[in-house]
Formats: structure tokens, C-alpha cells, sequence
């Protein structure tokens, strides 16, 4: 098996904030700290704050892999995500992932063009961030992309 792993250059863009406590907090998208560039894996800490908390857009673009042999596949691999995430290869959905979730492997081998946009939206619901429980370890730290994101290249 060939890997490629997908650490840079990724940018990312805030699509939403979480306003408020309690069962029903509203979703803001004016004023939204800026994006930029970041590496993965990783959270959103240094950008955008310990505690923000709402959607984030993550997007990667990359060429498909070069000498593939009518035999072999390709698949991307999110090996994790703080809190929650749907994953997308060039506008088609690849499944969503959860924390403590076995990461996410898709083949996208009919997916692949010359050129390729993956997008992984990262949610920190306003319930998951206030739960210690319910993220472990990461309790207390920024959301984000915070697993290896590559593709496996194989033979079927």
C-alpha cells in the first residue's frame, strides 16, 4: 500500500458560531474570525480561539495520484475529527465522523479528477463543548481536523 498523507496546505473558514447556553443557541455568521491557512491535524485554537464553537470549513485540493494501474484504488482516509464532521471529495458526500469514531475511509477512486477539492466541515456543537464526557481526552481544547487525513493507494 502507497500513502499520501494530505498535512498541508489546508485552508480553513469559519461558517457559523454558536451564540449562547442552553438547549437552543442561535447561530451567528457576521463577524466570524478570519481563516487562513493551518495545518492538519491539528484544531482551531491558534486561529480562531480555545472557545470557539461552531462550524468550521476545512479544504484541501490535490492532483490525483499519478502511474495508477487499472487494478488499484484510492482511498481517503479522516482518521479523526473534534467534535463532529461531514466529509466531501469534489461535491460529493463521503460520510460524516464523530469523536471516538473509527476514521472515515472512503474509495474515491471514480471520484478522482485531475484536480480534486476536499472539503471536511468540522461542527463543535454548543452540547458536545460543555460535556468533559463526551470528548475525552480533548475536553477543554479547540475543535478541529485533529486526525491524519490521506489517501491509501492499493491494489483491489
Amino acid at each position: 500500500m502507497h500513502i499520501i498523507r494530505l498535512r498541508g496546505p489546508w485552508e480553513h473558514q469559519p461558517l457559523v458560531r454558536y451564540v449562547g447556553e442552553g438547549d437552543a443557541p442561535r447561530e451567528e455568521t457576521d463577524d466570524l474570525p478570519a481563516g487562513g491557512r493551518t495545518a492538519v491535524p491539528g484544531d482551531w485554537a491558534n486561529s480562531l480561539g480555545h472557545d470557539f464553537i461552531g462550524c468550521v470549513r476545512y479544504t484541501r485540493r490535490f492532483n490525483t495520484p499519478t502511474n495508477l494501474d487499472s487494478d488499484e484504488r484510492v482511498w481517503l482516509v479522516v482518521e479523526a475529527v473534534d467534535h463532529e464532521a461531514e466529509v466531501t471529495l469534489n461535491g460529493q458526500a463521503l460520510g460524516r465522523l464523530r469523536s471516538g469514531q473509527p476514521p472515515l475511509r472512503s474509495d474515491v477512486t471514480p471520484l478522482l479528477a485531475a484536480y480534486n477539492q476536499l472539503v471536511v466541515d468540522v461542527r463543535m456543537p454548543p452540547a458536545a463543548f460543555a460535556d468533559p464526557s463526551a470528548r475525552g481526552e480533548r475536553a477543554g481544547q479547540a475543535g478541529g481536523l485533529t486526525g491524519e487525513v490521506r489517501l491509501e493507494i492499493g491494489r483491489t
